[in-house]
């Protein structure tokens, strides 16, 4: 079963190596490397051709990101495909051999997500593992299924159309709208690591584009009925309440224990966070992924 991963970039000399080197040590060999250039004026390209395994290397201006990754889609040849970010790694050395293991044992999937480790600019990481694909439509009411650790086989894209370039930012969450709401593709999830996604890059900037997920989601043919209506509001208002309750707490919590931290090395780093990462760092790890994405719209700084 052979892999496309697909990697596109612009001017990422800087951190392009790590994301290389990590699909280099992959156990899984059965794997076509590509990478999309967006005509970058730094190093990218040089460094892309230092690895050995990168199939093929594509330079050129494009329309943008979506733009890039529908060019990797056409040079694909693999039964599946995987978006890896320039920014961003594998889980292991082995996500990809645990992620074909497990397609192997249920293959009639048509679109596979697992689980993502979540790197944080600062504190420890943590592991998001989304609920399974009876859960998927609400997950996308305020979140979106793990892009970095999804794997599609490349008829699914005959199916859905690739990536729509009217949206800038949330073309993938389009996408993942399609493919739930489409009868004819099978949607599995996988009990494995498989991306490891750096927070700070172009997924991160989530609520520049917020608007194209309200449109994606009024115009979902899943949504159109009274019953979702009413469970998106739910869900909305659950997650507002929950952001809402975890600050309150912290807030508590942080007033209380001022006096003891004040002069220590903890209570220094704790000021040097803004109140958002202080509250990343006490979540749970399958709410840090999915919350981080509502508060950048509900919750003021």
């Amino acid at each position: 079963m052979k892999i496309s991963i697909i990697t596109v970039c612009y001017n990422c000399s800087d951190v392009l190596r790590g994301c290389l080197e990590s699909v280099a040590r992959q156990t899984y060999h059965d794997v076509e490397h590509i990478i999309v250039d967006g005509a970058s004026t730094d190093a990218t390209v040089d460094v892309a051709r230092q690895f050995p395994h990168v199939a093929r290397i594509l330079s050129e201006p494009d329309r943008g990101i979506y733009d890039a990754m529908n060019k990797g889609i056409a040079l694909s040849t693999g039964d599946l495909i995987y978006f890896l970010n320039a920014d961003d790694i594998l889980a292991s050395d082995s996500a990809l051999a645990d992620a074909v293991s497990l397609i192997e044992k249920d293959p009639a999937g048509d679109v596979y997500y697992g689980w993502l480790e979540v790197r944080p600019l600062k504190g420890s990481s943590v592991v998001y593992k989304p609920l399974g694909p009876s859960h998927a439509a609400e997950i996308m009411v305020t979140g979106c299924l793990p892009h970095q650790s999804t794997l599609a086989r490349k008829t699914v894209f005959e199916k859905t159309g690739v990536f729509d370039l009217s949206y800038r930012f949330h073309a993938d969450y389009d996408w993942f709208i399609k493919v739930i709401g489409d009868d004819n593709i099978v949607l599995k999830s996988l009990d494995c690591a498989i991306g490891s996604f750096r927070e700070g890059g172009a997924s991160s900037q989530l609520e520049k584009g917020q608007p194209e997920v309200f449109q994606i989601q009024a115009s979902a043919p899943i949504y159109a009925s009274r019953e979702w209506d009413k469970r998106r509001i739910e869900l909305l208002q659950e997650a507002w309440l929950a952001a809402r309750i975890e600050n309150g707490h912290l807030r508590a919590a942080l007033d209380q224990s001022r006096g003891h931290l004040q002069n220590s090395s903890i209570g220094r780093f704790i000021r040097s966070l803004t109140w958002r990462d202080r509250l990343l760092n006490l979540l749970p790890a399958r709410s840090r992924y999915a919350l981080g994405r509502v508060w950048r719209w509900f919750v003021p700084r």
